[in-house]
């Protein structure tokens, strides 16, 4: 009887009904598909028409998870977008030559890539707990970045190499401090029973690591090969 509410006439106010979804699974691709399937079987009832509140719907505590999902890919796409774009814009305003975001751009590009192939290796996939860390994370690997090609342009070296070199003798024990300090904070999450704090470990792990590879090895690689030669400090002749 608590299925349906009626007036003091005994017409009927609200009234509610169980359904069951036998068809679906545990892949993300088909919740979507079903919660989906639901948004257009309420959309086309006759009652929801030019409405703003539907007066027919179905809802399930599940549906908030898969319209994470269902949103989840555009929504990462959109926020890494614009993350890039920040960071990149915020590397043109402090790092002392317009040439940076050149390399700062493709760098952090790369560097979120792969993290993403580390969390797929590891087994993580997109959920609300992996979905924040990714988010997170350009604002972290960026750290990596920004010391090792600030000072690269601050270098008085008149090389290329003579810039690297110059760089990792002088801030490069400093990132790789600062990456192995951020990773033993996060060490004891690897031994939680919790899946969300796990999910958090893996994350910062791949962080560290791929953010200290690249920082020290590849991007300082890159750049005595094609660093630009470009002295600023004008006491220094070439």
């Amino acid at each position: 009887k608590n299925d349906i509410v009626r007036a003091e006439d005994g017409s009927i106010i609200t009234s509610r009904t169980q359904i069951y979804m036998d068809q679906v699974t545990q892949e993300v691709t088909n919740q979507i598909d079903a919660f989906e399937s639901q948004k257009a079987v309420s959309a086309s009832q006759p009652l929801n028409q030019k409405v703003e509140d539907w007066a027919f719907f179905t809802f399930e505590p599940v549906y908030y998870i898969w319209g994470f999902y269902a949103k989840a890919f555009y929504e990462l796409r959109l926020t890494t977008l614009f993350g890039i774009t920040a960071v990149s814009t915020i590397g043109l305003l402090f790092i002392p030559h317009w040439s940076a975001i050149l390399f700062l751009t493709p760098f952090i590009t790369i560097l979120y890539v792969d993290l993403l192939g580390f969390l797929q290796l590891a087994g993580i996939s997109i959920n609300a707990v992996s979905y924040l860390a990714l988010v997170m994370s350009i604002g972290l690997l960026v750290d990596f970045l920004f010391h090792i090609m600030l000072r690269y342009y601050e270098s008085k070296e008149l090389s290329s190499e003579g810039k690297v070199k110059d760089t990792l003798e002088t801030i490069g024990s400093s990132v790789l401090i600062g990456g192995i300090s951020t990773f033993l904070g996060v060490i004891p999450l690897a031994f939680s029973t919790s899946s969300v704090f796990f999910t958090i470990f893996i994350s910062f792990l791949g962080l560290v690591t791929i953010g200290i590879t690249h920082g020290l090895i590849f991007i300082p690689v890159v750049l005595s090969i094609c660093g630009p030669n470009i002295v600023l400090d004008l006491s220094v002749k070439r």
